[in-house]
């Protein structure tokens, strides 16, 4: 809601804005926009985690949760793929020059969601043996039995997605925040009454509950905002347009599809290892997409309809102007995050839940959130230059890219497997994404710019990384000379984050500034 006073007599002799004015107040736009599909994005993964904890106390680490979380990777990994077309359709519904209307987009959004409930229900058992190859009977049982569950909310969470790329268009991105929230506390609240009754399955019944409502409040927007009608051209409902349709959104979205596919392939090589390694590795796979989902991809999704605009008015330099930005903000907040999980997180965990993660297993989600470090970094650029690549109209090239993605992946995965085992298998997740991140930069940048580029990007990585390894690496040594575990923990984060706050203002005043000035909403000057 604005907080802006509208009077009539003084707006009428109010002279119209400057373009100085305006820029600035399409900069604040962007910028709230920005911030609070970042919110959004963050409500659901404080839901989450506190699910996390939940579900770790109640039913620990085994191989009953391993077969949850193989099907629970497929979930997250379409999740992922559905907040993608936010992305890779905007720019077929935005005018001019439109390509899909937007009841075109919904019908080909319920032709795109047969295929999901068909593997996820008549034929679980098959894909549970596909995705689960390393699991005994039992685990796979559990696999089978989850995905009927997350294949209907996948299909609620796409069409919830869907409902949101037209919210975004319209400009209602505080309806796409508000529905995620809400669908965030209608999961927990199902999860917290399920928890004693459904066993393994309870995270598969809360995320079900999660899309439910989302979905809901999404189409529910929709329709007050102007329901399907919108965009010039009238489009055809044939079965055939349809499928084309579908073709065409499916082919500008496989990019992301095997981008996040490649946490699947990793998961079915750590498949192999000890009861309870799978679930480990869930759990910090699934806090570091969370900060890249609420960084680059909320910022890439409130910034790509005005980025389509700007493209198609022949800016040339979009790359320069918006990646190293996001990216050095994104940076400011995944650092610390990366580094208290580490230093704090996972024995807080232990210190707290001491049945449900032994001492071995905190150091085993340390080392897999240490391996996955350089993977949430290149990640996190990927997302940012995935967006205005699409809105430079370079679709073609990036789907290009899917296969090879997959293929450079699934041989440095087994490579790493081979040498190292489970750990080799997580430590070799950022090589396919780094590759895949060189490419995209010097194809939306040019040969000439990308050295530059290169370099501000891993100055920024560096700086950030190290100040957050500082901070809480002095708050954990700190905190190991007290003799209580849990006063240890309190200690060395309390430490860990007063020291980066205070190195921030160091380093990066002027970004911390900016960021707090997003958040602070300030009256219109009468």
């Amino acid at each position: 809601m604005s907080t802006q006073t509208v009077t009539i007599g003084a707006d009428a002799r109010r002279p119209p804005p400057t373009p100085a004015q305006a820029g600035a107040g399409t900069t604040r736009r962007k910028a709230r926009a920005g911030m609070a599909m970042s919110l959004a994005t963050f409500a659901m993964a404080a839901a989450s985690a506190i699910q996390a904890v939940l579900y770790l106390g109640h039913f620990g680490t085994n191989v009953r949760t391993d077969g949850f979380f193989v099907a629970f990777a497929l979930y997250s990994t379409f999740g992922v793929f559905s907040q993608s077309l936010r992305l890779t359709s905007v720019p077929l519904l935005v005018e001019p020059g439109a390509r899909l209307s937007v009841r075109e987009f919904a019908a080909t959004l319920g032709c795109v969601a047969l295929p999901v409930l068909i593997l996820t229900i008549p034929l679980a058992g098959p894909l549970a043996h596909l995705i689960a190859p390393g699991l005994d009977p039992q685990g796979r049982s559990v696999t089978a039995s989850a995905l009927p569950v997350l294949g209907c909310a996948m299909v609620l969470q796409l069409w919830a997605a869907g409902g949101a790329t037209v919210l975004a268009i319209r400009d209602r991105f505080t309806l796409v925040a508000g529905a995620y929230m809400s669908g965030a506390l209608a999961g927990l609240v199902t999860f917290v009454a399920l928890m004693g009754s459904a066993g393994e399955q309870t995270l598969g019944w809360s995320m079900l509950a999660m899309a439910v409502v989302t979905c809901t409040w999404m189409l529910i927007g929709v329709r007050r905002s102007g329901g399907l009608a919108g965009g010039r051209r009238e489009g055809s409902l044939a079965p055939a347009a349809i499928a084309r349709n579908a073709g065409m959104i499916l082919g500008r979205t496989a990019v992301y599809l095997a981008f996040n596919v490649l946490f699947v392939i990793t998961l079915a090589f750590a498949s192999h290892a000890a009861a309870g390694g799978t679930t480990v590795l869930s759990y910090a796979y699934l806090f570091a997409s969370y900060l890249v989902a609420g960084t680059g991809m909320a910022l890439g999704m409130s910034s790509i309809p005005d980025m389509t605009r700007d493209a198609r008015a022949r800016r040339r330099t979009l790359v320069a102007e918006t990646v190293p930005r996001g990216f050095r903000y994104a940076m400011l907040i995944v650092a610390p995050a990366l580094a208290g999980l580490i230093a704090v997180g996972a024995p807080l965990v232990h210190a707290l839940l001491p049945a449900s993660l032994s001492a071995a297993e905190v150091t085993t989600l340390r080392t897999f959130a240490a391996l996955l470090v350089p993977w949430t970094v290149c990640a996190l650029l990927v997302n940012f230059l995935l967006p205005v690549l699409f809105a430079l109209g370079r679709a073609g090239l990036l789907n290009a890219l899917a296969l090879p993605l997959v293929l450079v992946h699934l041989t440095a995965t087994a490579i790493g497997s081979a040498l190292f085992g489970v750990d080799g298998a997580v430590g070799a997740f950022f090589v396919a994404p780094a590759c895949f991140a060189a490419v995209l930069l010097l194809a939306g940048a040019g040969r000439t710019a990308t050295p530059a580029l290169l370099g501000e990007l891993g100055g920024d990585a560096a700086r950030f990384l190290a100040l957050a390894a500082l901070a809480f690496g002095a708050g954990w040594a700190i905190g190991t000379t007290l003799p209580s575990e849990l006063t240890q923990v309190v200690v060395a984060g309390a430490i860990g984050c007063a020291l980066y706050a205070a190195g921030l203002r160091l380093i990066a005043r002027r970004q911390l500034e900016v960021m707090l000035n997003a958040v602070v909403v300030r009256p219109a000057p009468a």
